[in-house]
């Protein structure tokens, strides 16, 4: 087996300073554009970043260090495929161009600029005040992002090989998402450059029976998503936090030879300890079952059998019922999902954080969904009609003059039909609104949902 050029345990960006190129220095990519180095970003393991003019435009170049090009001696290869293919999605800050300079014995690659208002996917773990706090909804977001680029990647035949934190980045207003460092990213099945990076990497690759590629990728993908959520590795529960000395062996131990998920629902070994993982607990309850599912089937059967790994589409369906279902306890803020099943809807009745008693708001089953009906939400075209947009197509409001009335009020442009708890029927022309109650059935043409009971929280900013 061919062995890659390490198991990129990558060395932190130093502070911007004096690099291999100088400010001011001009340069030419391998098309013909001519550029000029500007400010040093940044300095790691791989080689050095800078702000550079193109064209009169700001872009990002990456230049390696020498010692590095000879170390990876397939990676201007990939870069130029990559260069002639072109990014899977614009969430891939994807090799441009690339750039030689003469005398200088390396080579880079131009990318586009990232913007300030994108940070380290890193920033969810970082110790408090620095820690980025996200809603749930948020968080399903940048997973949703997160599926779709590596699926688009995957259908072209290519493989990340790479997946971790140092190679995310997040915008925390909207969970947008950019995806750097793609010099990783090679031709599925071919010779890779790289392991990974520790605790992200699949068991087999740990374990050196395999190497990178698309299945690992899945597995790579599962445990980023899981830290999004969680703030945790999937297999650090009662053995990692028994262990005295986090050595090399014992890495292997805890993720290749022995890897053990946290919440096996057949094997308690690795279960979470009392006191200290509390909150994870709490997390992982709240959640609804098909997201925990598809985590279970990631971090058991996934284990053992690369192709049980959960595909990007799978994610994609059990994440987008975050944003319509969930709700905050009214006395601690903890966040959970409502969860639909069987024509009801399943939520914890007392809150995973407080223990408090937890109400919750009216619910509107359709589908699979659950939909909160807590007053200023939204719920979009598509989710009530299959052929409808991804506008808004209904909203909760509060009466204007009698606020314990509260009504769904028909944004679309076509008429719904509401039956009404007594069994009465009537049209909801869109600009009118009919009023929340348990029982409530709306037919939407091509879709219907039932109102479920509960109490309506508190209005939304």
């Amino acid at each position: 087996m061919p062995h890659p050029a390490g198991d990129r345990r990558r060395e932190p960006v130093t502070a911007p300073g004096s690099g291999s190129l100088r400010a001011g220095q001009d340069f030419a990519t391998t098309s013909g554009r001519r550029g000029r180095v500007g400010a040093l970003l940044g300095a790691g393991g791989q080689g050095e970043a800078y702000v550079v003019s193109l064209d009169g435009l700001s872009f990002a170049l990456k230049w390696y260090h020498p010692h590095y090009v000879t170390i990876d001696t397939m990676l201007r290869t990939r870069l130029d495929r990559a260069v002639r293919r072109g990014a899977p999605t614009n969430d891939f800050l994807w090799p441009l161009d690339l750039v030689d300079i003469a005398g200088s014995g390396s080579f880079g690659y131009v990318m586009p600029l990232r913007s300030d208002s994108f940070v380290s996917i890193r920033d969810l773990i970082a110790p408090p005040p620095r820690r980025l706090e996200l809603s749930l909804p948020r968080r399903a977001d940048v997973c949703l992002h997160l599926a779709r680029s590596f699926l688009e990647l995957h259908a072209s035949g290519f493989c990340y090989q790479d997946i971790n934190f140092g190679n995310i980045f997040i915008e925390p207003a909207s969970g947008r998402i950019l995806i750097c460092d793609n010099d990783n990213v090679n031709i599925d099945g071919a010779e890779a450059s790289i392991y990974g990076t520790r605790k992200f990497m699949a068991p087999e690759v740990v374990r050196r029976e395999s190497l990178p590629n698309s299945r690992t990728d899945l597995f790579s993908m599962a445990v980023l998503f899981f830290y999004t959520f969680f703030g945790w590795h999937p297999f650090d529960g009662r053995r990692e936090a028994e262990t005295q000395l986090l050595d090399a062996a014992a890495e292997l131990r805890l993720y290749g030879t022995e890897p053990l998920f946290l919440f096996d629902p057949d094997d308690s070994g690795n279960g979470p300890v009392e006191g200290y993982h509390d909150s994870i607990v709490a997390r992982w309850r709240s959640l609804p079952t098909g997201l925990r599912k598809l985590f279970v089937r990631s971090f058991t059967e996934g284990l053992r059998d690369p192709g049980a790994r959960v595909l990007e589409t799978e994610w994609r369906t059990a994440l987008r019922t975050i944003a319509g279902g969930t709700f905050a306890c009214a006395h601690c803020g903890f966040e959970h999902v409502a969860d639909a099943q069987r024509g009801e809807p399943i939520a914890p009745d007392y809150c995973q954080a407080c223990v408090e008693p937890l109400a919750a708001p009216p619910i509107l089953l359709l589908g699979n969904a659950a939909l909160v009906l807590a007053i200023g939400a939204t719920i979009r075209g598509d989710e009530l009609d299959p052929k409808g947009s991804g506008a808004p197509g209904a909203r909760v409001e509060a009466h204007p003059t009698r606020p314990e009335f509260v009504g769904l009020r028909n944004l679309g442009n076509r008429p719904w039909r509401a039956t009404l708890p007594d069994r009465s029927t009537h049209a909801v022309p869109p600009g009118q609104a009919v009023r929340i109650l348990p029982g409530l059935v709306l037919d939407f043409e091509r879709r219907s949902g039932t109102v479920s009971g509960g109490r309506m929280l508190e209005p939304v900013a």
